[in-house]
């Protein structure tokens, strides 16, 4: 009898251990399954988000194209394509978006020329900006030595390979043109707060091009000539923008009061640097599925009536 109850007992502690491994995996797969639908259920409303982010490129660019059959040779903020694009409905959430001129800004990559040579207009022009925003004129020799071919310092302010690699972490110059207008976070006087006093006034874009006296901010005007007031320059645009009116070549820009007392130099660097056209903008698209918000950052250009996305960015702005 007691070999018989001995037995039971080892067979019912069995019964239980195998019980106890069949929920553990009941479980384990379970819980795996769960995960697994997660994933998938992320994945999918990722791959959806940037449908509808594509879709939102699209419409863009046919506003866009819609826009320079309309007039070709003006862009302006009083025109559709500056208009934000309200909350569209979908499926679970929403799509809305806004264009940004990227060509009302200054252009970093037109301080060195096709030809390796710098601009001088452009440098100068440069250099009154810095100064606007607070910052020391000599950091145009950094930014230049970041682009231009050889690892010649260009002034005591400039900095190429040799300087980079004495920081922690070390890198180099790339002796190229700028990709993106953050690259700007890695010149020697633009870390930390810095970039972000200049960072709102310039881009960096893949070929030289003209700021749209339109859409550009009132300070990077006012910074063509250090006697301009800034303060002026603002009311004069304010003004033009309730009446409705633009600039439709330099001259008109000139007319203005705030510009009366600038020298001809002045005039005359800014003058190969401005316009009245844009080519070059960048889409801000936010996505909302599932009360999850996601932000894509599409950059766009214009030419030849067509619009290519050139550049896309899925982290936030």
């Amino acid at each position: 009898m007691k070999n018989y109850s001995s037995q039971r007992g080892v067979a019912l502690l069995t019964i239980l251990v195998m019980v106890a491994l069949a929920t553990i995996l009941a479980a384990t797969i379970a819980k795996r399954q769960t995960n697994t639908a997660e994933n998938t259920g992320y994945l999918m409303r990722q791959n959806q988000s940037l449908l509808y982010a594509k879709s939102a490129e699209a419409f863009f660019s046919e506003l866009l194209i819609q826009d320079n059959d309309n007039s070709s040779s003006i862009d302006h903020l009083q025109e559709n394509w500056a208009k934000p694009m309200p909350p569209f409905p979908v499926e679970d959430g929403s799509v809305s978006g806004k264009l940004l001129d990227e060509s009302g800004k200054f252009n970093l990559n037109n301080l060195v020329k096709a030809d390796g040579k710098v601009d001088d207009s452009a440098r100068r022009w440069f250099e009154k900006l810095l100064q606007r925003v607070g910052l020391p004129a000599e950091l145009s020799q950094a930014v230049i030595d970041w682009q231009d071919a050889d690892d010649e310092t260009i002034g005591a302010m400039g900095a190429e390979s040799n300087y980079y690699q004495g920081l922690d972490p070390a890198y180099l110059t790339p002796n190229t043109k700028f990709h993106s207008v953050e690259e700007l976070k890695l010149v020697r006087g633009f870390e930390g707060k810095n970039y972000d006093l200049i960072k709102q006034y310039v881009t960096a874009l893949p070929e030289q091009t003209k700021v749209n006296m339109n859409t550009a901010p009132a300070l990077l005007l006012a910074s063509i000539d250090p006697k301009v007031d800034i303060k002026a320059v603002e009311q004069q645009l304010k003004a033009k923008e309730t009446e409705l009116t633009h600039f439709n070549n330099v001259d008109d820009l000139w007319k203005l009061s705030a510009f009366s007392g600038i020298d001809e130099q002045s005039k005359t660097d800014a003058a190969s640097l401005l316009d009245s056209k844009s080519n070059y903008f960048t889409a801000q698209i936010e996505v909302v599925l599932s009360e999850r918000k996601r932000q894509f950052t599409s950059l766009m250009m214009r030419k030849d009536k067509q619009v290519i996305v050139y550049s896309r960015s899925l982290a936030p702005f």
